[in-house]
């Protein structure tokens, strides 16, 4: 992807339901590129003999840098799952483990991800007038009026803030993305 395109091309400007949807499902494409980026960065960056393979303290660094913190038995578990013969992993054998590890990422996951960066301290919430820059500025931006809508589906708590784990989830409902979520989000 070039850096003159813009991240996400979805046109909603009529803002019907099925539009939105469409909306999600492009930042969630494009967010899978960035998400791609970085594990393949993080694994470049763990790896310090460049062989092109992770070791098992390479991926323990790797893997904590992405914010998980698994103990020394995990982490050699998810290498011997690999099958490899010198116990290292190459880049596709990390993701392979990384994933198989989490789970598979879903829309949610993503968005939860991508949301996280406006979440520094890891409290579950961002600031509300802060997404709301975001949203309006970055990437395809959300009108004043959709940004208003998304975030209405959430109340600021006494410092301004939202639980974006319920924002991502309503948001997501509300396109028909996770019926089953719908008592939950309550």
């Amino acid at each position: 992807m070039s850096t003159s395109e813009p991240l996400i091309s979805a046109d909603r400007t009529s803002g019907t339901g099925e539009e939105r949807k469409h909306f999600l499902n492009e930042v969630c494409r494009d967010w899978k590129f960035h998400r791609d980026d970085v594990l393949k960065e993080v694994f470049e960056m763990c790896d310090k003999d460049g062989d092109e393979k992770l070791a098992e303290k390479e991926m323990g660094h790797a893997l904590r840098f992405l914010g998980l913190n698994p103990t020394e038995p995990q982490i050699r578990e998810m290498i011997i799952e690999q099958n490899t013969p010198k116990g290292k992993l190459n880049y596709k054998q990390f993701v392979d483990s990384l994933e198989s590890a989490i789970g598979s990422w879903s829309v949610y996951e993503d968005l939860m991800f991508a949301f996280s960066v406006f979440d520094p301290c890891e409290t579950g919430y961002a600031n509300r007038s802060e997404l709301k820059d975001h949203l309006t500025m970055i990437g395809d931006p959300l009108d004043e009026d959709e940004a208003e809508e998304w975030l209405s589906l959430v109340q600021s708590n006494s410092r301004g803030d939202i639980n974006y784990q319920n924002l991502i989830k309503r948001v997501l409902h509300n396109e028909g993305w996770l019926e089953d979520q719908a008592e939950n989000d309550k």
